[in-house]
């Protein structure tokens, strides 16, 4: 299982997450998508 509980973001001048919670069971599948440069692979490090 992979989890992320109570994840907070952002940058001096701004709050972009707040509380975020993701749980991930196994065998489960999830894609995490969005442009580039916008923190996939940061988050998932």
């Amino acid at each position: 299982m992979f989890a992320i509980e109570d994840l907070h973001a952002g940058s001096e001048d701004a709050e972009i997450l707040r509380g975020v919670d993701l749980q991930i069971g196994a065998g489960e599948i999830q894609a995490l998508m969005g442009p580039n440069g916008s923190g996939k692979s940061t988050l998932a490090a």
